[in-house]
């Protein structure tokens, strides 16, 4: 009798995958007992897989720097959070600037284990602060905001615009721009308008919490205040002057995770939920604040990338690294790029059509640029030539490799991409005929003709085109014959899908790929780095 186990990603994945099943065989004609301590066994590592998957996974309570203006809907949204998943999120709130000063205090502490798990800021422009001095690794986008003139219901004073707030007798109140978002957005346009100067000295009231001026508005110590349109939402005693001269300046309310968060999965589920399309934004939007689309929310969602098969050694640390720190799923699927890009018309517009696809060349992304956005270079590889260690046939370039009785390999240009340039290259260098006539194989990736190479040593192919990526593990195996022809590359271009519902978490995959330690990864394994540049469909 068999018995077939699930002990994969339990409770994680919807999407079954064979490889996940444990087989155990259990003579019925032996002891019970057997199959007692079978089944015992079979439980502890049911249990061992589902405490193994991402660190501090089970924690309890996080700790939320929150900018005061988004209180109420934080409030909201952590209640609930409680209720489903018995997570306390325990909130600081203040003014975004004084938030930014406390995650330095505390990265600067010499308390081992430090408080602050998330930082909500209300202007995005403190998170890139954040990034730079390395207290933020991710962000999320969660609403946009505009400063506006807050007055008392009926707008006693009559006030219309910003040129108003400089009146005789008028009490006014700003925030602090060192320690509030609102205040810092302020002062930023109201200095290219030439206001701020005369409005700083006019002041009556300057605080650090927007919250604090809408309640010193509402309560009359001052007439006016400028605040967020989302804070004036918050308070019906008031009433909102838009002045196109503040409503030009608008911020993004972003989320970053804490870099030194004591349990990174954790965060980052709690960011999905706030920051998710179907949870966490209509709270936000019901509280007055403007919104961009976000994630459907999965409390474990699945990202699937496709990728050619050169890339996957540069790759795959880094996919290991964000499965873990995130606390997903990533269902990855390397082979030669003619085949993933034939493979993709059979699936487009299903559930099964991938978030993510990496590129083996420019080309086969060109090809599919109508199903992703905008593609960004990410590093380019050498095409070489692979012959067995001692390099027998004394290959020396291309023209070699039209040698009488030389045995070749290449990759299939209708399965991949590398067999597609290496047709083009040998077209360039007019050697096309020469050479091709030459082949043996035709291989639908790289990882079999490097293969017949090292395994065969000679016996089966004399020579194979390959990219240098692919060499990274077998470079003291093998000789190497570098190309000497610009055609003799190829460039890796990524994107997400235009259909992806996960575009927030394939965004943060792709920064990930695109990270300082990724990149020492690719040079490692023998590409170019070329982050940076955009190309392809918008």
């Amino acid at each position: 009798m068999v018995l077939l186990f699930y002990i994969g990603s339990l409770g994680r994945s919807s999407r079954f995958n064979a490889s996940h099943l444990v087989s155990f065989r259990v003579n019925t004609m032996k002891s019970s007992r057997v199959f007692l301590v079978s089944g015992l066994v079979v439980v502890a590592l049911i249990y061992m897989m589902t405490l193994g998957g991402n660190k501090g996974e089970s924690i309890g309570t996080l700790h939320l720097y929150c900018a005061a203006n988004m209180r109420k809907s934080v409030e909201e949204l952590a209640k609930k959070y409680f209720e489903k998943y018995k997570v306390t999120i325990e909130a600081d709130y203040d003014g975004s600037g004084s938030l930014l000063g406390k995650l330095q205090a505390e990265a600067r502490s010499a308390r081992e284990e430090k408080r602050g798990d998330l930082y909500l800021a209300a202007d995005d422009s403190y998170i890139f602060k954040a990034r730079e001095k390395g207290l933020v690794a991710e962000s999320l986008p969660v609403a946009y905001m505009r400063p506006v003139i807050a007055v008392q219901k009926g707008n006693p004073k009559g006030i219309s615009k910003v040129e108003d707030l400089l009146a005789e007798g008028l009490k006014v109140a700003v925030c602090n721009p060192d320690q509030a978002a609102v205040g810092r957005s302020a002062r930023r346009v109201l200095q290219e308008s030439g206001h701020w100067d005369r409005l700083e000295k006019k002041v009556t009231v300057m605080k650090p919490k927007v919250t604090d001026l809408a309640n010193d508005v509402k309560l009359g110590t001052v007439d006016a205040a400028i605040v967020w349109d989302s804070t004036v939402a918050m308070y019906p005693e008031l009433q909102a002057i838009r002045d196109p001269l503040l409503g030009k300046e608008r911020v993004n309310v972003t989320l970053g995770v804490v870099s030194s968060s004591r349990s990174p999965s954790s965060a980052l589920r709690f960011a999905r939920f706030l920051a998710s399309e179907d949870e966490g934004l209509p709270v936000f939007r019901e509280n007055g604040f403007e919104t961009p689309g976000g994630d459907p929310w999965e409390e474990i969602p699945e990202l699937v990338v496709w990728s050619g098969g050169v890339n996957r050694l540069a790759i795959e640390e880094s996919v290991k690294e964000f499965r873990e720190r995130e606390g997903v799923e990533v269902v990855t699927i390397f082979g030669g790029c003619g085949a993933l890009t034939a493979q993709m018309k059979t699936v487009w517009d299903t559930p099964r059509f991938p978030d993510v696809y990496f590129a083996c060349d420019r080309v086969y992304m060109d090809n599919v640029n109508d199903w992703y956005l905008s593609s960004e270079d990410v590093s380019e590889t050498d095409m070489v030539i692979l012959a067995p260690k001692d390099n027998p046939r004394r290959i020396r370039g291309l023209e070699d490799l039209g040698a009488d009785g030389m045995r070749l390999g290449v990759a299939d240009p209708a399965k991949s991409a590398l067999g597609r340039l290496t047709v083009r290259l040998l077209k360039k260098a007019g050697l096309y005929e020469k050479v091709y006539s030459k082949v043996e194989t035709r291989a639908g990736t790289a990882d079999f003709l490097v293969n017949q190479i090292v395994v065969s040593e000679g016996k089966s192919l004399d020579a194979v085109i390959v990219y240098l990526a692919n060499t990274a593990r077998v470079r003291d195996k093998v000789a190497i014959v570098k190309i000497d022809h610009p055609e003799a590359r190829a460039e890796q271009p990524i994107a997400i899908s235009r259909i992806s519902t996960r575009s927030r978490l394939a965004r943060r995959f792709i920064d990930k790929i695109l990270s300082p330690v990724s990149q020492e990864r690719f040079e490692n394994m023998g590409f170019r780095w070329q982050a940076g540049g955009k190309e392809g469909s918008e």
